[in-house]
């Protein structure tokens, strides 16, 4: 079986090591400059999603506009074969549970987009996929997310409760690893009980047509100054087309790409 259908069938890949781990060792690094002085119980609400879980804008700077991080080889690769040849960067997250946080309910991260015809949804090919980054080798202290494979648009019970599924994958990779997650997965957080703060970053790719309307009615999806713009190089600057919305940096997509 062929790496699409796996994960057309099971909506998830746990990819041990990736990334060099001196790269996302340097990511922590600049996650904690951002947030150095940040109070968790004086963040604003749309921040917090849940008891001790932060949901956390990354503006992309320092080694976070590495293309070896954004624009891995082979992860490009995979993605292109799951969203097709357009697919850009929706948005750039980091879901933090703090030390001592408790389990996260059972979610997807985006409404079924045809619930009048959610019998189908599972069959369908993704349109959005998140790559999701352990700043921190994860271990049974710190918890990390659990999946539940083959998944795909289950729908609710008539409580809204979730289903009930078989099997599930509790991804425990060392900085260098990551999952990625169709968007219509069900998953949830596992409680942390270790004495420091588990941040996962989040990049969410997606085909061009479709962007996150759920999660980031407040939320900034994708920060980017204009004086970085030059940092990309020019054959990946396709990625960054979602810049060109207007109250991000207000450019065409002619300006985010470098064309005259």
């Amino acid at each position: 079986m062929s790496f699409v259908e796996t994960f057309a069938a099971q909506g998830c890949l746990v990819v041990d090591r990736l990334f060099d781990p001196a790269l996302i060792e340097q990511v922590h690094g600049e996650y904690r400059r951002q947030y150095a002085a940040f109070d968790p119980a004086d963040l604003p609400l749309h921040m917090k999603v849940g008891e001790g879980r932060l949901h956390l804008p990354m503006r992309m700077t320092g080694p976070l506009l590495d293309p070896a991080f954004y624009a891995h080889p082979l992860l490009m690769r995979m993605i292109a074969s799951l969203l097709g040849d357009t697919f850009l960067i929706d948005n750039v997250n980091c879901v933090v549970a703090l030390a001592g946080a408790g389990e996260q309910r059972i979610h997807m991260d985006h409404n079924c987009l045809f619930p009048e015809q959610r019998d189908v949804g599972d069959r369908a090919p993704p349109y959005a996929v998140t790559v999701a980054i352990a700043l921190i080798d994860l271990d049974k202290a710190t918890g990390t997310t659990r999946l539940f494979p083959g998944s795909l648009a289950a729908a609710s019970d008539a409580d809204g409760n979730p289903p009930a599924f078989g099997g599930d994958i509790k991804p425990f990779v060392r900085r260098g690893g990551c999952f990625l997650m169709d968007y219509r997965l069900w998953h949830h957080g596992l409680a942390n009980r270790s004495d420091v703060d588990r941040p996962i970053l989040y990049i969410v790719y997606s085909r061009e047509w479709f962007t996150d309307v759920r999660n980031f009615k407040k939320h900034s999806r994708l920060l980017v100054d204009a004086s970085e713009l030059e940092r990309i190089p020019i054959e990946h600057r396709s990625l960054f087309r979602r810049l060109s919305a207007q109250g991000l940096l207000d450019l065409s997509i002619k300006q985010v790409l470098g064309q005259a």
